[in-house]
């Protein structure tokens, strides 16, 4: 656990190191057989450059798939992405595209802008597809939620896996988190001026762990403040405590609390003023801890966002989807994702459905600890489907990302764990 914990913090704190400017990867690669390949640069949104990659089956469908990497931390290096299923896709005749975006950290106005003129580069210089479609993973499901409000006819549909539909509210998330951990373990972290080492040395090893405890080896007072994650992540699901192991998410979360807490907002979007909160959140915990709800909501602190700082606009600067879809989205998502949990999916459905567009959003989920962890078969499956969708106007089954999530995932879990609780 501290092995993995180091090496998720190394990699966490390589991101800190925003460089200017970016450095583009050469995105040279070769063609799978009986497909060619394209790659290259482009002038990209906001004066930035972005690599691309492009492959074209010889007997192309007339389909077009665009890729919408995710969140790849604050290092100067553009690299554009292979698509997930990259062979199944040429074997079943569609081309696909995968731009870097023309930086990194939450890039999603980027994203969102540099996929479109990728796909649009591609009509002009291979042919203009039949349809175009869009995959995205993790932040790049919310380059997905962000695209779909600002073009949103340009895909024909759109498939986002393990995403963070919602953008900020991600982040309003890392930042309830600590303030949860914070109230229940009596030990102040946010706002905070230490630097990332010196926050996890001298807040979370020193006071959080011994106070908390970990999972499986909670404290009362972390069985506490797992009882209240559980609900604010999503409610209980299969594969929840096992996903928390899987990330070390009570380290990586509290590390991104580090950022959305102090002031630093969304990443990439440097600011001095604060854009997340918890304020209006209403906390819940299961009554048999020692610990009511009223007395919860009544002592955790709360931090509000600067006035103004998250208005929508004509461009959402912060990812913040306005829940309007009018083309089909097959959406994915693993139960045992404890960085980007499924209140993301809860969240989006309510958006979605309260604009009155529910017909238009199916979603599945996958009976898997971990982040973004699923198999080729899953993807195909949800693929396939999403397709057949556009094609014939059937909308596909899902499930309700409203209802109870206890049980979730077995039709379209591909295959289930030896573990899992459906085979005992």
């Amino acid at each position: 656990m501290l092995k993995r914990f180091l090496v998720v913090l190394f990699v966490c704190l390589s991101h800190l190191a925003v460089a200017q400017p970016w450095t583009i990867v050469d995105p040279k690669f070769d063609a799978l057989p009986n497909a060619k390949a394209r790659f290259g640069t482009r002038d990209g949104a906001f004066g930035g450059q972005y690599a691309y990659r492009i492959e074209i089956p010889n007997t192309w469908n007339g389909d077009l798939v665009m890729y919408a990497h995710g969140f790849k931390g604050l290092g100067p290096a553009l690299d554009a992405d292979f698509i997930p299923i990259r062979a199944w896709f040429i074997q079943n005749g569609f081309a696909w595209a995968s731009s870097s975006y023309s930086a990194n950290g939450w890039a999603v106005r980027q994203g969102a802008d540099d996929t479109k003129d990728l796909a649009e580069f591609f009509s002009s210089s291979v042919a203009k597809p039949k349809r175009i479609f869009i995959l995205g993973a993790s932040m790049g499901g919310n380059v997905i939620t962000d695209s779909l409000g600002v073009y949103p006819t340009f895909y024909a549909g759109a498939m986002p896996v393990c995403g963070a539909m919602t953008g900020l509210e991600l982040f309003d998330y890392f930042l309830s988190y600590a303030l949860l951990g914070e109230y229940i373990s009596g030990i102040n972290l946010v706002p905070n001026t230490l630097d990332p080492i010196a926050f996890f040395f001298q807040k979370y090893f020193a006071g959080i762990l011994p106070a908390l405890g970990q999972p499986r080896a909670y404290t009362q007072k972390g069985l506490q403040f797992d009882s209240a994650i559980k609900y604010l992540s999503g409610g209980e699901r299969p594969y929840r405590t096992e996903g928390m192991l899987v990330e070390t998410a009570p380290n990586v979360n509290f590390y991104s609390a580090w950022f959305s807490g102090g002031g630093l907002g969304v990443i990439n979007h440097n600011t001095t003023q604060q854009v997340t909160t918890n304020v209006g959140l209403e906390y819940r915990i299961d009554s048999h801890l020692g610990l009511d709800a009223a007395t919860l909501n009544k002592g955790i602190r709360r931090v509000a966002a600067s006035p103004d700082i998250r208005e929508l606009g004509p461009r959402y600067w912060y990812g913040i989807p306005n829940g309007r879809i009018v083309v089909p989205v097959m959406s994915y998502h693993t139960t045992g994702d404890a960085f980007v949990p499924v209140n993301m999916q809860i969240s989006y459905r309510k958006k979605v459905e309260a604009r009155g567009y529910g017909d238009f959003l199916v979603q599945r989920f996958v009976r898997r600890p971990g982040h973004c962890q699923f198999t080729d078969a899953e993807i195909i499956e949800g693929f396939t489907d999403l397709v057949k969708w556009v094609d014939t106007g059937k909308k596909p089954e899902g499930e309700n990302a409203l209802g109870d999530l206890s049980n979730v995932g077995l039709r379209w879990t591909k295959p289930l764990r030896d573990d899992d609780p459906a085979k005992k």
